[in-house]
């Protein structure tokens, strides 16, 4: 007691003091704080799981828990060999058993994340997105689990949902751009009203981001055909050439009244047999080759069409949006191959 009178207010070991007693109320605050998130979170996704209950957990690998000192790794390195091999409801069983052995809710996020992907590859996607949106509930600044949420929701159609989880993605890295017009334009055409304003704000789109000139030249084929051919004979012949499979498929009835000012668009319909052949050398050598065969007659030629994707370098028989190997968004570059006509009967995917 006589110590602490003989402290003067104005000496600084009562400083000292107090500031490592406030250092110790803080710290006392920020544990019991944590102890209470950490201990809600640990409820949420107790209650979350209660909703898996029907998958039911392996009572082999919960007696394996129950033995191995550290059975964590082991237990994802079968689930994956599960899910590499397509069994997805035991890689399932095994991920939900996992994560009601692990008690650490920060732990439970990468088994969760896999669990959502298992769901996702087998053909669950609603009870994918509920996973994502747990986890996202409790750390939503993953940028992994908002572009799976975000691919989910293109998939389900619900573009606008998709574009709101993009705007937080953007908060978080940026570089969204061409991202967010392709959500817009997926939002515009999915909308049922056809209108100018709406075919003005298309157009809008494709004068940003020619990548965007498929999709709406696809829509406005079928419901717009004077845009269709305006925008299209803008297009540069490279750009053209990447919708050359939309032009080929085309019927004879679906041309202009008048003949399009494009050389490129000329050609392409010279060599499909729609207008008369000029003597002129062609755009490609596709088109000059079937140019010729026409002249010939001796053989009928046609072409056929694959798609490349610009970024992981494969190859698929039909266009997409995304790359269904490497998940990039508008990376299609169209393939253009020769082939001997067949006398049958064509049903365009177009």
């Amino acid at each position: 007691m006589n110590f602490l009178e003989n402290i003067d207010y104005r000496d600084p070991l009562f400083g000292i003091m107090i500031f490592i007693f406030l250092v110790g109320i803080i710290s006392l605050f920020a544990y019991y704080w944590n102890y209470i998130v950490s201990k809600k979170r640990h409820q949420s996704f107790i209650k979350f799981m209660e909703s898996f209950d029907y998958i039911g957990f392996d009572k082999e690998i919960k007696e394996f828990l129950a033995l191995s000192p550290n059975p964590t790794p082991s237990i994802l390195f079968m689930a994956n060999m599960y899910q590499k091999g397509a069994n997805y409801e035991k890689a399932i069983r095994l991920y939900a058993t996992l994560l009601d052995y692990i008690k650490n809710p920060i732990d439970k996020i990468p088994i969760l994340e896999s669990l959502g992907n298992v769901y996702y590859k087998a053909g669950f996607p609603l009870r994918s997105k509920e996973i994502y949106l747990e986890i996202l509930h409790h750390y939503p600044r993953s940028c992994k689990v908002l572009k799976s949420l975000i691919s989910i929701y293109e998939e389900l159609k619900l573009y606008q949902d998709a574009l709101n989880a993009l705007d937080c993605l953007e908060e978080i890295e940026g570089g969204t751009i061409l991202h967010r017009h392709y959500l817009q334009t997926k939002i515009l055409i999915s909308n049922a009203d056809n209108n100018q304003e709406k075919s003005k704000k298309l157009l809008m789109l494709l004068q940003k981001d020619v990548k965007l000139s498929r999709i709406i030249l696809k829509y406005f084929k079928d419901f717009y055909p004077s845009l269709f051919w305006e925008s299209i004979q803008n297009l540069h012949k490279e750009q053209i050439l990447n919708v050359l499979d939309i032009l080929w498929n085309l019927n004879p009835n679906e041309l202009p009244n008048t003949p399009p000012n494009n050389k490129l668009l000329q050609d392409i319909f010279q060599a499909k047999g729609f207008y008369n052949l000029t003597p002129d050398s062609k755009s490609t050598f596709e088109l000059e080759v079937l140019t010729l065969l026409h002249k010939n007659q001796n053989y009928k030629g046609d072409l056929k069409f694959q798609y490349l994707c610009t970024s992981c370098k494969a190859n698929t028989p039909l266009p997409f949006e995304t790359c269904p190997h490497c998940k990039e968004l508008l990376t299609l570059q169209t393939l253009v191959f020769l082939k001997e006509k067949q006398d049958e009967t064509r049903y365009s995917l177009l």
